[in-house]
């Protein structure tokens, strides 16, 4: 017994003595943080250069065109220059020598397709584009080296045309500044439409229409000295426009110069037939205290057409101061009907009637 115990004891001993060793071994040993840092940046690099030289390989075995947009280009670039020297080839300065053999083709019973080829040949006279020499018969080749009589006429047509070009009159010119002033107007560059106008006064003083717009533009920008000027400027080539004489005599009138205003509307033709322009006239001629030639006036402008409510009051008060007093109370009656009234003219005209009845 007590040789297995000494046997026990010593197995037990060997086994710690074992125990101890291995695990001195199997302790691993401690390792550096930077040289495990270091480590995966390189396995990183690695792996970017490896995914590049990939991406680089796929891209150069990709298909490509064999012929550049460039070379392209460069082949329609050659083929137009090359174009001309192929016409001037084809058309022959002399008649070839061995023309007379090609006789016998006339000879031939004509074809059905010799009538179409007719029609090519003359537009290619026309134009002066020679046909292919496999399209054109050896009759025909000697018809097209013909002198045509018609090309003598084309230099002194192509000079009047540039003649005619390069004298526009003043007329077409302002014509040319209204319509580009028209457009400006309607894309709402009004500065660029001024001096489009003006141009076209300048070139030609009597257009009416530039005028017209041109007084209408300023007038709409309440620049009424610089309206004024061009009201006179186009009245001093021709007073007889009523056209340009109302709006200058409406100017004169707002001023309280009802003389001038009078002046104006007398040049222009008191026998104008307008009713616009009578009805005008009536109440200037009532402002300066003359009643009957404003009565006149006024009657005139009714016999022309319908009337608004203003006219038929200025009618009223002209007959109302002549002492015509029915009549003066009928008018303002009718001015009531005739139209809209602003509100104290149409109190005014009521009051009168009511006092004239």
């Amino acid at each position: 017994m007590s040789l297995i115990n000494k046997m026990l004891q010593d197995l037990d001993r060997r086994q710690a003595l074992g125990a101890s060793a291995d695990s001195g071994v199997a302790r691993p040993a401690p390792t550096n943080p930077r040289h495990r840092e270091w480590f995966w940046r390189i396995v990183t690099v690695l792996l970017i250069v490896g995914v590049g030289w990939v991406l680089w390989t796929a891209y150069q075995l990709l298909p490509r065109p064999l012929v550049t947009n460039l070379a392209f280009m460069a082949a329609d670039e050659a083929r137009s220059r090359a174009q001309p020297v192929a016409i001037r080839i084809e058309v022959p300065v002399n008649p070839p020598p061995a023309a007379p053999a090609a006789e016998p083709v006339v000879v031939e019973p004509p074809r059905p397709a010799t009538p179409p080829a007719a029609e090519p040949l003359k537009l290619a006279q026309e134009i002066e584009t020679p046909v292919r020499e496999s399209a054109v018969k050896p009759a025909a080749k000697a018809q097209r080296l013909r002198p045509r009589p018609a090309a003598a006429s084309v230099p002194p047509t192509k000079a009047t045309l540039d003649k005619r070009e390069r004298s526009r009159t003043p007329t077409e010119t302002a014509e040319t500044h209204f319509r580009r002033a028209a457009v400006f107007l309607n894309h709402g560059r009004v500065a660029e439409a001024e001096g489009q106008l003006a141009a076209a006064l300048k070139a030609d003083p009597a257009h009416g229409a530039a005028r017209q717009a041109y007084v209408a533009l300023l007038l709409e920008q309440q620049r009424v000295d610089a309206a004024l000027r061009q009201l006179q400027a186009a009245l001093a080539i021709d007073a007889a426009q009523p056209t340009f004489a109302m709006p200058l005599a409406r100017i004169h009138a707002g001023q309280r110069d009802y003389r001038t205003a009078l002046e104006v509307l007398e040049r222009a033709g008191s026998g104008e037939q307008s009713p616009e322009f009578q009805a005008m006239r009536g109440a200037i001629l009532q402002r300066l205290g003359r009643d009957a030639e404003a009565i006149d006036a006024f009657q005139a402008a009714i016999r022309g057409g319908p009337q608004p409510g203003t006219t038929w009051v200025g009618l009223a008060i002209s007959l109302e101061a002549a002492g015509r007093k029915a009549e003066a109370a009928a008018a303002y009656r009718k001015a009531l009907t005739a139209g809209p009234l602003a509100a104290e003219a149409r109190d005014y005209a009521q009051a009168r009637a009511r006092a004239l009845e």
